[in-house]
């Protein structure tokens, strides 16, 4: 197999790309670029975007987000041209249709690009509510979004046909935005701030407002929870003391002990089936109702499981 000597280079010792280095080193090194990254900071740490005057211009005025756009990419352009196969130093993620680009980034606080290819119009049978702070401006493209609002008995919602210069924010886990049609290539600035310790999140239906499902907002959480799949995945019995330990403990996330007991139900029944019952006994816990009501589910679809839960208790 022939193998290009580029490429071979490339895999030996990574990229040679002196352009694109330089090209994002004299752009980090504009004294704009570094108001933004000492503001980013503060707004980590808590200022509100009212007290960061040059983030809070890039977002007022979409041609003052362009500029720093422009002075970014037209000489790192430039630079990849020259260099196909360099790699900024860029933070980016990609998924079918959309891109994001991080351009700084402090603690909780993230800078990025976001472009969304074009699609057509979609209304979205539910939608995620996250816990967090993000302020979007559009620069080019035209689309259409929905914005929601949540309360304990309601779901509002409102569409924003999005063109140059359209403002979105949104605040804490009681709203939320979908993009849900591009009718040319949307491109968007967006200033997220995410908290230390975040809110639990929802997955609601849009028809009525139902809670599908309630997501985790820490990261800490969301690997336990990964840990628990795997370890279900591989039928690791061990595990089972662990998962016990989790289910009982009150203080620990709502779904990391719903996960821990799934997985306890499916290695070991008969455990598992013990630990629910602790669960529905137990008035104090914050699960009781739940687990009396998924007790209730089970002896009504699945008879045997009547007699198993009795065994259990």
């Amino acid at each position: 197999m022939r193998v290009d000597p580029a490429l071979a280079r490339l895999r030996a010792q990574g990229p040679d790309q002196p352009l694109t280095e330089a090209a994002l080193a004299t752009w980090r090194a504009q004294s704009e670029v570094g108001a933004i990254t000492a503001e980013l900071a503060r707004h980590a740490g808590g200022a509100g975007l009212e007290q960061c005057p040059v983030l809070a211009r890039l977002f007022a005025d979409a041609q003052a987000g362009q500029a720093l756009l422009a002075s970014l990419l037209q000489p790192l352009f430039a630079a990849l041209r020259a260099e196909p196969l360099a790699l900024p130093a860029l933070g980016h993620r990609s998924a079918e249709g959309l891109v994001r680009l991080e351009l700084a980034a402090h603690a909780g606080a993230v800078l990025g690009l976001v472009v969304h290819a074009p699609r057509a119009s979609a209304v979205p049978e539910a939608v995620l509510f996250e816990d967090g702070e993000v302020h979007e401006v559009v620069l080019a493209g035209e689309g259409a979004a929905i914005c929601y609002q949540r309360a304990p008995a309601s779901l509002m919602s409102a569409e924003i046909a999005l063109n140059p210069g359209v403002k979105l924010a949104r605040r804490g886990v009681g709203e939320a935005r979908r993009i849900v049609a591009v009718t040319r290539p949307l491109v968007l600035l967006q200033l997220i701030r995410v908290p230390d310790t975040p809110a639990e999140g929802a997955l609601v239906a849009c028809a009525d407002g139902r809670v599908l499902r309630r997501v985790s907002g820490c990261k800490r959480t969301s690997q336990k929870l990964m840990a628990l799949d795997v370890l279900g995945a591989l039928g690791h019995r061990p595990a089972l003391l662990h998962m016990a330990r989790l289910v009982r403990d009150q203080a620990a996330a709502r779904d990391l002990r719903w996960e821990a007991l799934r997985q306890a139900l499916a290695l070991d029944a008969a455990e598992g089936l013990k630990l629910l019952g602790a669960l529905a006994g137990d008035p104090a816990d914050p699960l009781a109702a739940e687990a009396r009501g998924l007790t209730a589910r089970l002896c009504a679809g699945r008879p045997e499981m009547a007699a198993l839960l009795t065994e259990a208790a």
